[in-house]
This record gives structure tokens, C-alpha cells and sequence, in this order.
């Protein structure tokens, strides 16, 4: 799903599904074969497989940023979409810098490297809405401040292209949640950008053929119930569930976003549907989901 497919693969190399049978074994798949199937486990957290692949390319390849860049990822989704914990940020943001690292050194030597360019935007961009998501507005100003300069690079080949919407609207919307007291810093150095700038670029990416737009869905779900706008926060966790069935995670982001809604029920009967998963990797989504359960249950038998 996603931008991220974007940062790494530029338009050629993951397009849709895997391109092998799903019964190839993985010691007979080529490199970008690997990544393809990497990708596909990824996205349907299939967390292990995926572990498993990403590390055999670190192997093969340690100059790739690829591999790294996915395995910092699972780490940000468990912050941006199961528990926005200090451990999670922390994962994360190490985890990346590797990947920050060699994709620095890997376009320091090819400058017009348009998919490295992609992949630090988006590390960048990340990073700075972890860093907000902490309250360290210092690393998320310069964080953001560099993955746009790199997205201004993006906008120099085509203004409109939606990777670049998503670098552009995530840079927005930092800079709109700074605070009033530390609004002058980002006026003095130029900057410019409201939170709703931000919808409509994010917006743009998730309604257009691209296939990025996943990713742009993922992000305004997961803004839209921070900002306590629900409807529609549920109108794209509807999308993702629909097109990502097996991911347990999109499924647990939903049921948290009817509950904050006021829809307990829908919320309980998606709680009891990852419970049943039981997913192996993710167990603290199947924990978090066990708990609401046995709140919500509370809550009506007391109503």
C-alpha cells in the first residue's frame, strides 16, 4: 500500500500483487522478487515472513536502504496505528536513521536518484510526525523541514504528482499542529502551511489512480480521528478494510475510531473479530483488543 511503495520503487517495480505464485519458495526468488513478496507480507501483516525476508536482503545487499526502510516501518505503524508509546517512537526513529543513512550516501553518489529522492522525503516525513506525536516539536520541525526539501525536489519534476502530495500535505499539517508560542520560529524561517492545506493535499493523493493513495488513506484516517473528525475518519478506514482484509491492523484502527464515535457495538464486533485472529506477531493488538472488549462489555451491562 503505499507512498511507501513509492519512496522505494518509484512507478516500475511493485505495481499490484506478487508476480510470482504464492507457492515459489523464497530461496528460489530473485532480489526484486523477494521485495515483491516481502511487500505483499508486509501489507497484509504478515509480519514474520516478512521479518524474515527483509533480513536476507539486508544480507545480500547491505548498501540497499530498502529492506531497512520496511523493517523501521513496522515499528511506525505499531506508533501511528496500535499504541503511540515512547518505545514504539523510539524503535522507529533508530531504526530509520539506517535507512536515512544509506539512502543519503546512495544519492550523494547518483543525484538524480529520483527514488532515493522519494524514499527520504517520506523517511523524513515520517519521523517528523513521530516526533510531533511526542511532543519534540525541535526534531519534528527540522525532520519536516528536510523531508520538504527534499519533496521541493519532488514538486521541480511534477507539481502534482501524488507521492508528492502526501510529502507536501504530511509537512502541512506538522507545521499547522506547532503551537502558538512556538509559532514564530517556523514565521522566521519562512514557513508556511495550515492543517487543512494538509487534508486537501492528502486528499488529492488518496483520491487519485495512483497507487500510492493507500498510503494518503492510511494517514487521513489516522488524522482525521486525532482531530476527533469521525466520519471521516471511518470513510477511509472503510476503504483500507475493504482492499486490505487480512491486515489486523487497519481492522483495529477502525474499531477504535467507531468506539471514539460513539458506535460501541460496531466497535465490539470488530474487537471480537481480531480476538478470534489471534494474530501471532501482532499479540499486542490482539491484547489492546481483548481489554476493549471486556470494557465495553462493562459499559453495557451498567447501561
Amino acid at each position: 500500500m503505499t507512498f511507501i511503495l513509492t519512496l522505494l520503487l518509484g512507478a516500475s517495480i511493485y505495481l499490484g500483487p506478487l508476480a510470482d505464485p504464492p507457492s515459489t519458495s523464497a530461496e528460489d526468488l530473485s532480489y526484486d522478487e523477494l521485495l515483491n513478496r516481502g511487500v505483499d507480507a508486509f501489507y497484509k501483516s504478515h509480519w514474520d515472513e516478512a521479518d524474515e525476508i527483509f533480513n536476507r536482503m539486508k544480507r545480500e545487499k547491505p548498501d540497499d536502504p530498502t529492506p531497512h526502510f520496511f523493517s523501521s516501518m513496522m515499528s511506525f505503524w505499531e506508533y501511528f496505528l496500535i499504541e503511540p508509546s515512547a518505545g514504539h517512537a523510539e524503535d522507529f526513529l533508530r531504526q530509520s536513521e539506517e535507512a536515512v543513512k544509506l539512502s543519503k550516501k546512495k544519492l550523494d553518489s547518483s543525484p538524480n536518484d529520483t527514488t532515493m529522492v522519494l524514499m527520504l522525503s517520506g523517511l523524513h516525513g515520517y519521523r517528523s510526525l513521530v516526533a510531533a506525536g511526542e511532543s519534540n516539536y525541535r526534531v519534528a520541525l527540522q525532520s519536516g523541514l528536510t523531508g520538504f526539501n527534499y519533496t521541493r525536489q519532488l514538486l521541480r519534476i511534477d507539481s502534482d504528482r501524488p507521492d508528492a502530495r502526501i510529502g507536501r500535505g504530511m509537512f502541512y499539517y506538522m507545521v499547522g499542529t506547532i503551537p502558538s508560542g512556538m509559532r514564530w520560529a517556523s514565521n522566521m524561517a519562512g514557513i508556511r502551511g495550515d492543517m487543512e492545506q494538509g487534508f486537501e493535499e492528502l486528499k488529492m493523493a488518496a483520491e487519485s489512480d495512483s497507487y500510492v493513495r493507500n498510503d494518503a488513506r492510511m494517514i487521513l484516517m489516522y488524522l482525521y480521528d486525532r482531530e476527533s473528525r469521525y466520519d471521516e475518519a471511518i470513510n477511509y478506514a472503510e476503504k483500507l478494510t475493504s482492499d486490505f482484509p487480512e491486515n489486523v491492523i487497519f481492522t483495529y484502527k477502525k474499531a477504535q475510531i467507531f468506539e471514539n464515535a460513539g458506535n460501541k457495538e460496531k466497535a465490539a464486533s470488530l474487537y471480537a473479530e481480531i480476538v478470534k485472529q489471534d494474530h501471532s506477531r501482532l499479540n499486542e493488538v490482539t491484547e489492546k483488543s481483548r481489554e476493549k472488549l471486556k470494557e465495553l462489555e462493562k459499559l453495557s451491562l451498567i447501561h
